[in-house]
Formats: structure tokens, C-alpha cells, sequence
């Protein structure tokens, strides 16, 4: 062998020992560095555990490991919004709204965000009706159909609304009922008391510079009263009249004036007589019952604005055949001025219940339902169901009340009103009147009284 060759391999061999020796270097460092990225998993782990998200973050960048570093974001995406969760329900707490609604919005569809956010502004209508900005309580919670409790709380605050303009009405500050009236917007027969307040703010400024006491002749004290004197017949004035005063007329039968100056006889010295302005009339009878009433309504309206009462709770009387005047007047004055006539009470009309057409025609029946009227027909046995007329306004959903009368006689059951505290209740003061005297049917369309209930 040459000497060259022996050198090739001398040099072979230690190439090849210069080989092993390099893997067997490799392997080891292999084996430590896979220790070493194990070692770093676990500590990168052991951040997680502990919920040091972030830490956990950059360790799993420094590993490459995208799987587990998605599940750090993830983690410290859920801090991130439990943080602003709370931070948007102490906003919430401390009456923010708006703050909190926004910060609850900025949260997505984490959680229950959203419905929170809808809290927010239940909560803020709440906060503007606390503090009587109703309207806009009202206006907010109508942005809410269909979040829980916000439906009730409209009519609540409505209701409300209502009842303070109807407080101002009475009261006639008329000024502040029609702003209230237009807050409120239409609901319930507030358009029509808007316009009744708007019509007494423009009686009041064509009025004179005195205040001029409503009468033909000067009125005179009588009783608890004054009493004035008009074509129509007699109006009685409480000397306390004021927001609490109702409203009465009565129609005596076309054949007796004298039932006006009874009736008033017996309303001005009772021991205690409701407080009313009360206007008497003297004859009226079926004969253009529609004058008759827009005439006795102007009459009254005009005392009642010159006594500074916002006519109200209004009570119709008719004796005889005054029953054809009240019972068409409940809604006469419903479809020309929107006045809903509370309570009708005739007394004895008797055979009269038998001309239909004179009473109720099916219209004027339609709009006293609609009006909510109820009517109290005073008479003795044997008049219900069996006269037509009475059946139709029954017919038409007229909630109506045969009073059987045990006695009396026709003057007797007209004053017996007063005496047994009809009138008195009627007029919105006292319960019903429970006595021998009066027995109640209510009828409705399966009554057969007189006949049997």
C-alpha cells in the first residue's frame, strides 16, 4: 500500500471519528434542548394556571404555539369584558344611565350586555317619572315593547299624567291643564278635555273686566247657596263651589214647572245637599229635545265658569217625560263637546218608555255606551225589558238599572231621590242607597224582568 493511500485513510478515519464525535455532540444537545422547550411549556402552563394570561401570552409566542396563545387571548379578552362588565353595572348603580348603556353596548353580545343596555333605559324612563317628567318617561319606555314591566309602567305613568292634567282642569288652571293635555297626547278622552279647556281659556278672555256672577237677576242667598234665576228656570250655586263641585240638571215633565220649585224646596234645605251647581228647569218635554239640551248645557256651563268650576261628573235628571231629554242629553253632549255624562236618572216615566223613538235612537244609544253613561230608570213595577225602548238601549251595550220603587207615587219617587240619598250618590258623595223602598235589576241582554231574572 502506498504511502499516499494510507494517508487518504488515516485521514478517513479521523473524519470519521470527527463525525461521530459531532453526532454523538448533536444528540446530546438534542436532548437538552428539548428538556429546556418542556421546561419553558410547563412554566408557560403554569402562568395559565395561575391566570397570568399575559405572561402566558408571551411565552406561548416565544414557543410558537398559536393554539395556546389563541387561548390566552381568549382568557384575556373574558377579564377584559368581566372588567368592563362590572364598570358599566357600577355606572348603572350609580344612576349614569346613559354612561352605562354605552359602556354595556361597547360589550357586544357578551353576556346578557344587550339586555342590560335595555335596563339602562327602563331604568332612566323610571328616574325621569320619579322626578315628573312623565312625558318623557312615557316616550323612553316606549322604545321598550317588549322588555319586561315597560307596558305597565306607559299606563301607570299615563295614568298619571292624566290625573294631574285632570287635577289642573278642575281646578281651572287651564294654562297648565293643556300643556299637561298635550304631554299626555290622546289617551283616553284627553283630546276632548283639551278642547274644553282651550274653549273656557277663550270664554275667559272674551269675558268682561268684572266678574260677573251668572245670572238674568241677582242672585240671593238660600240654604247652603245662591240661588239665580234664568229663563230656563232656577240655578242653585253651593257657596263652596270650587274643584269637588259636580254638575246636575233636572227636566221636569212637560206638564210640571211646579217640579222645579219642589224639587229645589227640597234640595236647598235638605240638612246636608251635595255640593253641585244644580239648574232647575221648568217645563220640558219630548218636543225638540236637542235645543233643550245644548240650551240648559250653555246655561250651565256659562255658571259654572262664572263660579270658577270646571263643569265635571256630570248627572242627568228627567221626571216623566223629562226621561226623553236626560236620556238623549247623555249623548247629545258626548258627540257635540265631548262631555261624558257620568250617571242618567229618570223617575216614573212610566207609559212614556213606549214612544221608542222619542227616547234613544240606536246611535245616541251607541255613543251614551261609548260615553260610559249609566242610567237608573226609577219606576214602579212592570217597566224593564218589556218596553222596547229600554231593551234597545240595552240592546246597543247601555248600562242600565231598572230602581223598582215600593211606593210613593210619582212625586214621591222624584223626591224620595233626594230623601234616600240618590242624588247624593249620584252625585259621586255616600254609598248606593240600601232601603225597603228601592230594589235593583240590572239588566243586561238575557233579562227578562220584569218577568223573571
Amino acid at each position: 500500500m502506498s504511502g499516499t493511500i494510507k494517508r487518504i485513510l488515516a485521514v478517513l478515519v479521523t473524519l470519521l471519528a470527527l463525525a461521530l464525535i459531532l453526532l454523538g455532540g448533536l444528540k446530546v444537545w438534542q436532548i437538552r434542548n428539548e428538556r429546556q422547550f418542556q421546561a419553558a411549556v410547563e412554566n408557560a402552563k403554569t402562568f395559565y394556571a395561575a391566570g397570568e394570561y399575559a405572561k402566558a401570552r408571551e411565552a406561548f409566542i416565544a414557543l410558537g404555539l398559536e393554539d395556546e396563545t389563541r387561548a390566552c387571548d381568549a382568557q384575556l379578552l373574558r377579564l377584559k369584558n368581566e372588567e368592563d362588565y362590572r364598570a358599566a353595572e357600577a355606572q348603572l348603580q350609580g344612576g349614569d344611565f346613559l354612561g352605562a348603556k354605552e359602556a354595556f353596548l361597547a360589550l357586544g353580545d357578551y353576556g346578557d350586555a344587550a339586555l342590560r343596555a335595555r335596563e339602562c333605559d327602563f331604568r332612566r324612563a323610571e328616574d325621569y317619572a320619579k322626578r315628573g317628567r312623565y312625558s318623557e318617561a312615557i316616550s323612553l319606555m316606549g322604545t321598550l315593547p317588549d322588555y319586561p314591566g315597560a307596558a305597565e309602567r306607559i299606563i301607570e305613568y299615563r295614568d298619571t299624567l292624566y290625573d294631574r292634567a285632570l287635577e289642573a282642569t278642575y281646578a281651572c288652571r287651564m294654562d297648565e291643564a293643556v300643556q299637561r293635555w298635550n304631554e299626555l297626547g290622546d289617551y283616553r278622552d284627553s283630546e276632548s278635555l283639551k278642547r274644553r279647556c282651550l274653549s273656557r281659556i277663550v270664554a275667559m278672555a272674551e269675558g268682561t273686566d268684572e266678574p260677573v256672577r251668572y245670572s238674568e237677576y241677582a242672585g240671593y242667598d238660600l240654604g247652603k247657596g245662591t240661588l239665580y234665576y234664568h229663563r230656563l228656570g232656577l240655578i242653585y250655586v253651593p257657596k263652596d263651589a270650587g274643584p269637588e263641585t259636580t254638575c246636575m240638571i233636572f227636566y221636569p215633565g212637560g206638564y210640571d214647572e211646579a217640579l222645579a220649585n219642589n224639587y229645589l224646596t227640597e234640595y236647598v234645605y235638605a240638612p246636608d245637599p251635595p255640593n253641585a251647581i244644580m239648574l232647575l228647569c221648568y217645563a220640558n218635554g219630548y218636543g225638540h229635545v236637542a235645543d233643550k239640551v245644548e240650551d240648559s248645557w250653555r246655561a250651565l256651563e256659562q255658571a259654572a265658569l262664572e263660579n270658577n268650576v270646571f263643569l265635571h261628573d256630570l248627572v242627568l235628571c228627567g221626571a216623566s217625560m223629562g226621561a226623553y231629554t236626560a236620556c238623549q242629553g247623555a249623548a247629545i253632549l258626548y258627540d257635540s263637546y265631548g262631555v261624558k255624562t257620568d250617571k242618567v236618572l229618570t223617575f216614573d216615566a212610566g207609559m212614556h218608555w213606549e214612544v221608542e223613538s222619542h227616547v234613544m235612537t240606536p246611535e245616541q244609544c251607541g255613543s251614551a255606551a261609548k260615553a260610559g253613561t249609566r242610567f237608573y230608570l226609577f219606576e214602579f213595577g212592570g217597566v224593564g225589558m218589556n218596553k222596547r225602548a229600554i231593551a234597545l238601549m240595552v240592546a246597543h251595550g247601555n248600562d242600565v238599572t231598572v230602581v223598582e220603587c215600593a211606593g210613593g207615587g210619582h212625586y214621591g219617587i222624584i223626591t224620595d231621590a233626594i230623601e234616600y240619598g240618590m242624588i247624593d250618590w249620584a252625585l259621586g258623595r255616600g254609598e248606593r242607597p240600601v232601603n225597603s223602598n228601592y230594589t235593583y235589576y240590572p239588566l243586561d241582554r238575557q233579562s227578562t224582568y220584569p218577568y223573571g231574572e
